[in-house]
């Protein structure tokens, strides 16, 4: 079983992978991004934070926030302040396709089991057993509702092949150089 949380117009939800890593300035990215830039926000009036609430992830040093804010945000301003605040970037500029694209939840959190302690209920239960990868399209009735598409769909498919980098002259950049592959 799974549980799914979608991020209502009062919350945020950021993924906060590798929260341990060092910064430029050497504080942990969690502390650099996550926590000075939600006080800046909040004791600058930008963010009218109630609650804050931060989940372990499945993931070794990923954790997820949910930030409760006292009244509702536009979409895309919600997206923007979790990229902010440190949200995974793969993870927002998908979000934010899927807001331009009018997919009902843009940002959501799918777990193994419900938040204890967490101020509200899951949104969605699946009863599927095994984690979802967007790369296996699962068969899940409540994935096809609420994600239903691969980021290559999104985005087109990406190389993971190693390659060495093509230089790009300043000025007008021709489409050939952008288009070409070099073996590494």
């Amino acid at each position: 079983m799974f549980v799914w949380y979608l991020a209502s117009e009062t919350e945020l939800l950021l993924d906060l992978d590798d929260a341990a890593r060092s910064t430029k300035s050497g504080g942990p990215w969690i502390e650099v991004f996550f926590r000075r830039r939600l006080r800046d926000a909040i004791v600058d009036g930008k963010l009218d934070v109630q609650a804050v609430f931060l989940v372990r992830s499945t993931s070794k040093h990923h954790f997820q926030a949910f930030v409760r804010l006292a009244k509702a945000l536009p979409v895309v301003e919600r997206l923007v302040w979790q990229l902010h605040l440190g949200s995974d970037l793969y993870r927002g500029r998908a979000d934010l396709m899927r807001a331009a694209r009018g997919i009902k939840a843009p940002s959501l959190l799918i777990l193994p089991k419900a938040i204890p302690g967490f101020w509200r209920e899951p949104d969605r239960i699946c009863s599927c057993t095994r984690k979802h990868k967007t790369e296996e399209m699962p068969d899940c009735p409540v994935w096809r509702e609420l994600r239903g598409m691969s980021p290559w769909e999104l985005f087109g498919k990406s190389e993971k092949k190693a390659e060495r980098g093509v230089p790009l002259p300043l000025g007008q950049v021709p489409l050939e150089l952008i288009l070409k592959k070099l073996k590494h």
